[in-house]
């Protein structure tokens, strides 16, 4: 017993592993041989069966041939030829036909079942072959010999006669008596041979109800080992180990080993349990050392390693926990300010610039955007300040790529300055001014766009996170912007294109009235016309007077001044036309332009008319 209760537990398992390889191994080969049995009792049932179904199929052919169907007799003689062979495969053993199985030899029942079915099937067989090669009938010829010393004439032959063939009708009678025979012995047979598949199959399930009898048998050992020289002296363990007391007189596997290790442990495990309470409670400050354990020495107690290790870790979660806490509001809160301030861009840098140097505990602070309104003077434009000196604004815009500031916004990346350069700004206070000791220039971008700059003073360093936060504000403040003044611009464009809709609607209405001035004066110079023309007609046919001369002469008068007022107004239409911009009356306006031209060059072929009578 000493011998086993020596033994690791690594020796245990390997023989544990060579008891159930071999017993599984020994499960798997006589499950796969009683299976393939089976398998090939199963391929032969199938294989008589079809040797049955194939003789139905002869004895229906058979039945044909004698209803006068002579053409089967070949594919009949073949096919009983093959049935032979069948036969004996199923007997004997073989290669099925058109497959790659090998079937056994039958064994006893079946053998004993096919030695009364196989004399059957050969006189089924001879009766088959006699019905195919003999004839229904015989022709039988009858003559009368004349005696040998006979003078007389020799006797004609007498005429054949047809009768029933012996041999054809035999066969015939016993073809219907073998064939039930032979299909009895086939069924006989065939149920041999499920009863063998049911035989085997019984087998099959023995096997596995022995070999999960025997699992359970070794399981139930194992179970039995496991829980004498593992599970006990473990709970053993387990009970000193929760009340703090050492464990002893274990057995000298690995469990006795563990034992050792945590009887070592015990000591340590107060001190343990007392930090991490203290740690629970909050007292992340606490010196285990100091505190718990004068005689710790690193490396040599690995849970005080560790949990000193978890104490700086939950310090250090503890301090981002902050940041990320105080960045969080932070945005929060400026999120609020874009929202509420996202429809002047003055308002907003004020309220944003502000906001900003009071959070972060800068001193000074200020707000630069980009200036694009002169494509060829693009520069940073101040803003927005909060607490800066007068005396470094007093230049409120700074050319691109010009000083630090200019610098940062051509290469879109943070600046900050550690270090101050002397006179760069000093902030100013009730007891004086003094230079900062740290500048943070940060860039307002969307993807590659920057809009403006972000310039933070202070007497203090900045530390990374709220640079880092600074950093994630200014896509946010950047996104504002640029919704901001893509929204002034468009409001500008909108109110430009108000202005330029009315003056237009102003321009169509001076032209609308200006040509319906001319249709009017179009209008009177026609009737005028038609009248001079008429007063003209009536000088001509009244004699000549001075009285009709002066007349005539002052008809001259008004209708060249007439003429000149039509030439006026004509080219005051044109010029309106040629600097006018192309509305909806355009045509009309050209139309009425050139009927003015017409009316004035009839004007001057009438005025011409009137100087030539006057002459005569």
């Amino acid at each position: 017993m000493k011998f086993w209760r020596d033994k690791s537990l690594k020796q245990w398992g390997v023989y544990i592993l060579v008891l159930m390889t071999i017993l599984f191994i020994a499960e798997y080969f006589a499950v796969h041989h009683t299976i393939q049995r089976l398998n090939e009792s199963e391929r032969k049932i199938d294989y008589a069966r079809s040797i049955q179904v194939k003789n139905q199929e002869i004895a229906l052919q058979v039945q044909q041939f004698i209803n006068g169907h002579k053409d089967l007799a070949a594919p009949l003689a073949a096919e009983l030829e093959q049935q032979d062979h069948e036969l004996q495969t199923l007997a004997k053993g073989g290669r099925m036909d058109g497959t790659d199985f090998f079937l056994t030899p039958l064994s006893r029942l079946p053998h004993i079942t096919y030695d009364n079915l196989y004399p059957y099937w050969t006189r089924y067989k001879t009766s088959v072959h006699t019905l195919l090669t003999e004839s229904e009938t015989v022709t039988l010829k009858t003559a009368v010999a004349a005696p040998a010393d006979s003078l007389a004439a020799p006797t004609p032959e007498m005429p054949a006669t047809t009768e029933g063939n012996p041999k054809y009708h035999q066969a015939k009678a016993d073809f219907e008596a073998q064939w039930i025979s032979v299909s009895h012995w086939y069924d006989k047979l065939i149920k041999d041979l499920e009863d063998e598949i049911a035989s085997r199959q019984q087998a099959v399930l023995n096997w596995f109800a022995f070999f999960l009898l025997a699992d359970v048998l070794l399981l139930g050992g194992l179970f039995y080992v496991f829980n004498r020289f593992v599970l006990s002296p473990i709970k053993r363990l387990e009970s000193n180990t929760a009340g703090h007391v050492h464990t002893r007189d274990l057995p000298g596997h690995e469990i006795g080993q563990l034992s050792q290790k945590i009887n070592q442990t015990i000591e340590n495990l107060k001190d343990a349990t007392d930090f991490v309470t203290a740690i629970g409670e909050g007292k992340l400050d606490v010196d285990y050392r100091q505190t718990f354990d004068s005689t710790y020495t690193q490396g040599k107690n690995k849970l005080a390693d560790s949990l000193i290790e978890m104490q700086a870790k939950l310090r250090a979660m503890n301090e981002e926990e902050r940041k990320r806490q105080w960045a969080n509001e932070g945005l929060a809160k400026f999120v609020d300010i874009l929202r509420s301030s996202n429809d002047n861009l003055t308002t907003l840098g004020d309220r944003v610039i502000a906001a900003l140097v009071q959070y972060t505990r800068s001193n000074q602070g200020g707000l630069y955007l980009l200036n694009e309104d002169d494509a060829n003077d693009k520069h940073l434009q101040l803003t927005a300040l909060f607490a800066f000196d007068i005396k470094k604004f007093e230049q409120k815009k700074i050319k691109l790529g010009e000083g630090i500031l200019g610098q940062t916004f051509l290469e879109k990346e943070t600046t900050y300055l550690p270090e101050v350069p002397e006179e760069y700004i000093r902030i100013t206070s009730g007891l004086g001014d003094a230079p900062p000791k740290s500048i943070l220039m940060v860039p307002l971008k969307v993807d590659t766009q920057v809009y403006g700059i972000i310039e933070l003073a202070s007497f203090n360093s900045f530390l990374p996170h709220e640079i880092a936060f600074v950093e994630k504000l200014s896509e946010s403040i950047a996104s504002t912007l640029a919704s901001v003044t893509a929204a002034q611009k468009n409001r500008n464009l909108i109110e430009q294109f108000q202005e330029q809709t009315e003056v237009m609607r102003a321009q169509e209405e001076e032209m609308r009235q200006n040509m319906e001035e001319m249709q009017a004066t179009q209008e009177e110079v026609s009737r005028k016309e038609k009248n001079y023309l008429a007063r003209i007609a009536e000088l001509e046919a009244q004699p000549k007077s001075t009285a009709n001369r002066a007349e005539i002469e002052a008809l001259q008068a008004a209708w060249r001044k007439k003429e000149e007022e039509y030439r006026q107004e004509a080219d005051a239409l044109q010029s309106k036309l040629t600097h006018s911009p192309k509305a909806d009356d355009w045509e009309l306006a050209v139309a009425v332009e050139q009927a003015l031209q017409v009316n004035l060059k009839a004007l001057q072929i009438t005025q011409e008319e009137l100087d030539r009578k006057t002459a005569r």
